[in-house]
């Protein structure tokens, strides 16, 4: 692997939380880190230009306009990866305008994570190797685990891991706060499983509103999956009401069978 001291890394978007997060781990093992961001001197362009790999840590909203920009003023042996929590539509921004190696990486945890260590990283070598081997070695040795998944797939199952997690999530916070049950008698009363789902509801507290908006609208995915959980859920709740306790319990069996395929995969 190239020593650090010859590569030198820029991060667009890099005054953000979770540029600075990637600022501070590449630092910490002797890279030089340039960032470009809406109010620093040095501008994306001069950025993409000095740079042998760059970073796009953006919103979504702004992410054709950056890479639109800077594309034209990479060449071959630069590497161009972005952060975004969607890949397909990106990762085609990216390859259309641009010359440089294209990686599209999805960091699935958040700037409040302590280090890399145990982490899950989705990567795919959209064009050429070389700095897609580059940073996968990276996260590796810091302890990471990469999951190399093509874009269209990684957007089909966040469907799942993101958009339906975070609507049940959002839906049992609402539930919660409009029931009229006490907060701290539901926290007290939590049972060890329904503790955790409480810690969970408890992270939005430090999570930006827009980011999950943008990701629960912009996956094309999205709407058939919420029609068919909400087709499922309601179909639940009509079998409670009747208490079909044999469909129920069918039901149950069902999704035994994948609780017994998760626990051998965990």
């Amino acid at each position: 692997m190239t020593p650090a001291s010859k590569i030198r890394l820029g991060i667009i978007g890099g005054a953000g939380r979770m540029g600075r997060w990637f600022k501070r781990q590449f630092e910490a093992e002797g890279y030089e880190v340039l960032v470009s961001d809406r109010n620093t001197l040095l501008s994306n362009r001069e950025l993409a230009k000095a740079c042998q790999v760059i970073f796009v840590s953006v919103p979504m909203s702004v992410f054709k306009d950056v890479v639109k920009d800077i594309g034209p003023f990479l060449n071959e042996d630069q590497g161009l990866i972005d952060f975004c929590s969607l890949k397909k539509e990106q990762n085609e921004i990216m390859l259309a305008n641009t010359k440089a190696e294209v990686v599209a990486a999805h960091p699935l945890f958040g700037p409040g994570e302590k280090s890399l260590e145990g982490q899950k990283i989705a990567l795919w070598p959209s064009r050429g190797q070389t700095w897609f081997n580059w940073f996968k070695n990276f996260l590796e040795q810091k302890g990471a685990k990469t999951v190399v998944v093509s874009p269209e797939e990684h957007d089909r199952t966040m469907a799942v891991v993101q958009i339906i997690n975070h609507l049940m999530l959002l839906a049992l916070g609402k539930l919660m706060d409009t029931s009229g049950l006490d907060l701290k008698l539901i926290k007290d009363l939590a049972t060890p499983s329904f503790e955790r789902q409480l810690e969970i509801v408890a992270r939005f507290a430090d999570q930006d509103p827009y980011l999950y908006a943008l990701i629960q609208f912009d996956n094309p995915e999205g709407q058939a999956m919420r029609e068919k959980y909400l087709s499922i859920l309601e179909d639940l709740v009509q079998i409670a009401a009747r208490k079909d306790f044999e469909k129920f319990v069918s039901i149950f069996k069902e999704v035994q069978k994948l609780s017994r395929n998760l626990k051998l995969d965990l």
